[in-house]
């Protein structure tokens, strides 16, 4: 018989959360898994329907003071 003693350990997580996907959810957007052949990425669907790249929203958004 098992028991919860025998269940594996919860999976680690190493680091943190993407900021970029972070600050779509922050602001009340939904976000979108993408792949292509350069491997995977993510889209935010802001509340205006508007898609644009996580990365992109997020550098546009807090932009580099110079």
């Amino acid at each position: 018989m098992k028991t919860n003693n025998d269940a594996p350990p919860p999976p680690r997580t190493i680091g943190m959360a993407n900021p970029a996907d972070v600050y779509c959810t922050e602001i009340g957007g939904k976000l979108n898994a993408k792949e292509n052949e350069h491997g995977q990425y993510s889209t935010c669907t802001l509340p205006s329907g508007e898609e644009i790249e996580s990365w992109q929203l997020f550098r546009r958004d807090h932009p580099v003071k110079k």
